[in-house]
């Protein structure tokens, strides 16, 4: 029959729903309906079905435009990822985005994505606020940060960082126990009767993370009172060619250690992959690990003996983080979360 809503209730006017046609429909004060749709726990769960129930039956869409002019937010946050011409975003960071994505979406939040391409690339060129409410830096270099303007005075909006303690510049930060994680892999090491040792390290750019890293394989060693430090293996970058150069170097060396720990998995899958090459055996001849328990860790010939850090967990954290502060809930201090990291043993070590 024409005019029939199929629920109890009267058939909107033309055009699009509004918050005063709901209210209508099911009986209430348009303030309730507003409360149900965008503060959900300031009602009761009865009403926050019947308002649910309405919106959808009604076809009714958020009009962002009109709530951000109401509440002075985007409810959008900027996300500042590594990237270049030459090296995709790493898998690495992949999951710490999926992390973010997940949890935004639960709080009705929306991300945007930037690509940070090199140290010189200015990421915000002034303000970003009215664009974005707040912005996660996701492995970004100091480098990078003060390049981009990547400040709170600077940007206009909270920032944080993950996967990159940026806490002396006063930005909260959220990182892995990249320290305590070459400390497992050291004492496992240690245990399989090495003691000749050699580190394969990252771009220079990449100084936040191997310096953690190449600590806590200094220390557990100190402690056992070996000398001398492990052989440094320069691989260039975070891939694959890095670490079969890399394993050139270790090719030369007069006296090879009979342990190679990598600054990442895929500079490890390089190193394997060209010392095979040459004859020598993994682990028999030479123990090889990695650092991020990526994918395809799991699925080369041997194993990747590895670290797994929480990456998913950190993005999801990073954006409540940073969301709660957007909404007022808490001020950002410089403070550092530390997350816990595990060994993960497989075949190469």
């Amino acid at each position: 029959m024409v005019g029939e809503t199929g629920d109890a209730g009267i058939l909107p006017r033309q055009g699009r729903v509004t918050i005063a046609d709901i209210a209508r429909d099911i009986g209430v004060n348009p303030s309730t309906v507003s409360r149900a749709l965008s503060n959900p726990g300031r009602v009761s769960p009865e009403t926050r079905e019947l308002v649910s129930r309405a919106a959808e039956r009604m076809g009714y869409v958020v009009n962002h435009t009109a709530r951000n002019l109401r509440t002075g937010r985007t409810n959008i946050i900027l996300v500042a990822a590594p990237s270049s011409e030459n090296r995709s975003i790493s898998p690495v960071v992949i999951d710490v985005l999926r992390g973010v994505f997940s949890e935004a979406k639960k709080m009705d939040y929306g991300v945007l994505v930037r690509e940070t391409e090199s140290d010189v690339d200015a990421l915000t060129r002034g303000p970003v606020s009215g664009v974005a409410d707040g912005i996660i830096s996701v492995s970004g270099t100091e480098t990078v940060m003060r390049a981009g303007g990547l400040t709170p005075d600077l940007t206009g909006v909270p920032i944080i960082s993950l996967l990159m303690d940026q806490t002396r510049r006063g930005i909260p930060s959220i990182i892995a126990d990249e320290e305590a994680g070459f400390r497992q892999i050291t004492d496992y090491l240690l245990t399989k009767g090495h003691r000749r040792f050699a580190y394969v390290v990252g771009p220079g750019a990449a100084s936040e993370h191997d310096q953690p890293r190449y600590r806590g394989m200094c220390d557990r060693l100190s402690e056992e009172l070996l000398a001398p430090a492990p052989v440094r293996l320069v691989a260039g970058d975070f891939d694959f060619r890095s670490g079969a150069r890399a394993a050139e170097q270790f090719l030369m060396l007069a006296e090879r250690p009979t342990a190679v720990a990598c600054v990442c998995d895929a500079v490890a899958l390089g190193f394997m992959h060209r010392v095979r090459e040459a004859g020598l055996r993994v682990p028999e001849d030479v123990a090889v690990t990695g650092y991020d328990d990526v994918d395809f860790a799991n699925w080369t010939d041997p194993g990747l003996t590895t670290v797994s850090q929480p990456t998913v967990e950190i993005g999801q954290a990073g954006a409540r983080m940073l969301i709660d502060a957007c909404l007022g809930r808490f001020d950002l201090t410089a403070q550092r979360v530390i997350m816990p990291v595990s060994l993960v043993r497989r075949e190469s070590a």
